[in-house]
């Protein structure tokens, strides 16, 4: 019995320095002088400038006006059947 419960606590206090040990760790994607800041702002300029953000937000949009349309095609199904 003494030998589950020191098997037990040994399991919980290595878990513990574990998880503790997770949010210590640098980060590798961003290990850059500048930062990831700057690739942000540079794709984000390249977006606005090449049109590719016009056809996002386009597209975007086309999605949204089907689901509405499909979302009050079914309102309209359901109140039909009651």
């Amino acid at each position: 019995m003494i030998g589950k419960i020191i098997l037990g606590a040994a399991i919980v206090l290595i878990l513990m320095l574990s998880w503790s040990d997770i949010g210590l760790r640098p980060a590798a994607a961003c290990n850059k002088i500048a930062g990831c800041i700057m690739d942000d702002i540079s794709e984000n300029y390249e977006m606005m400038h090449s049109g590719k953000m016009r056809k996002a937000m386009a597209e975007g949009k086309r999605n949204i006006d089907a689901f509405n349309k499909l979302r009050d095609a079914e309102r309209k199904a359901s109140s039909r059947s009651r």
